[in-house]
């Protein structure tokens, strides 16, 4: 339900036993709205961490006298992950690309398309992003195309791996069946020694176009979460970041994980949800001082009393590997930002 729904909601509720005035209706909706917005706006405050864009459209004019104020165009919030100076960009090194999980080494022109997630795993980096129709379009760079024909695309059972041959990365746009859904394939070279996939699902063409030239191959910038690790199990580093911020300023997820030789694998997530009235008080592990739970699989270890959110880390996959021990090390030194709804807050 939008803000405006839900005003119209109220006004009508304290005016159930009466007849409605649709113009007061209007009006209070309206004003609501503009409050609620007005409220968001000054939340974002000031990008310090992640570059936060406010779009309003304000309509000219005053309102005839006994009409209801015009309504603003809808805010839009688009939050990105900081730029990156001293770092060559994938366009001039795309050697770097994918090598470090803390550096995306392009990024998206925020006028042509709005960030809802991004990600570097597994030798490949990832952004998703909607270019005004309220799809996503994910994009996938790399520094060869073995790299994506290995990268799986998440939400989809049909796979891509046959799609990404060498021959297939020139431009061709090709569409498969996935279920009833029709899923468009975009494989090209943005420049030599760079390999890009784009995917819409359900989505014409254009909208990979868009996409790819919403891309900006010199802007590095860093894979920021709203979590930070200080401390590491021994012999653990920091593997992939991934970050959805898909609904945010309301939810927002964001995980980093560890790998520790060749077959130990363990996640630290942080899950924000402006919804959550509430949290789990009932501890039976201590983390740094602090209370903590032991979820009864004996593989998931939550770090109690972060408002409006839950800090675990997952570990012990498939059996063996990290402890619960290592988990706590991990949550002991997690780092969070001052404010998990003000992006600008993030470090």
């Amino acid at each position: 339900m939008t803000d405006l729904d839900q005003a119209i909601v109220s006004a009508l509720r304290d005016r159930a036993e009466g007849a409605v005035d649709t113009r007061l209706l209007t009006a209070r909706a309206v004003a609501g709205g503009q409050a609620r917005r007005r409220r968001r706006r000054m939340a974002a405050g000031a990008a310090l961490g992640l570059t936060a864009v406010l779009s309003v459209g304000v309509a000219a004019g005053p309102p005839e006298s006994g009409s209801p104020p015009p309504a603003a165009a809808p805010v839009r919030l688009v939050v990105a992950p900081p730029r990156v100076d001293g770092i060559a960009g994938a366009a001039t090194r795309p050697d770097l690309v994918g090598a470090d999980p803390k550096v995306l080494h392009f990024g998206v022109d925020p006028a042509r398309g709005r960030y809802l997630g991004w990600a570097v795993a597994e030798g490949v980096e990832s952004v998703r992003i909607d270019v005004g129709s309220g799809r996503t379009v994910s994009v996938d760079l790399a520094r060869s195309s073995s790299a994506l024909s290995e990268r799986p695309m998440e939400g989809l059972e049909v796979g891509l791996r046959e799609l990404a041959t060498e021959a297939a990365f020139d431009g061709r746009t090709v569409t498969v069946a996935d279920g009833s859904r029709q899923v468009r394939v975009r494989h090209w070279q943005p420049s030599r020694g760079l390999y890009a996939r784009a995917v819409v699902i359900d989505g014409p063409q254009a909208e990979l176009l868009v996409a790819a030239d919403a891309l900006r191959w010199d802007e590095p910038r860093r894979c920021t979460a709203p979590i930070q690790l200080t401390t590491l199990p021994p012999g653990a580093a920091v593997a992939s970041c991934r970050v959805d911020v898909s609904a945010f300023p309301g939810r927002l997820n964001g995980t980093l994980t560890l790998v520790r030789g060749t077959d130990q694998l363990m996640s630290v997530s942080l899950e924000y949800n402006e919804g959550i009235e509430g949290g789990r008080t009932a501890a039976n592990r201590t983390v740094d001082g602090r209370p903590a739970y032991l979820y009864p699989t004996g593989r998931q270890l939550e770090l109690l009393g972060i408002p409006k959110a839950h800090l675990t880390a997952m570990f012990g996959w498939p059996g063996s590997g990290f402890t619960e021990a290592d988990a706590a090390t991990a949550l002991g030194g997690v780092r969070l930002a001052d404010d998990l709804a003000r992006p600008e807050s993030w470090r």
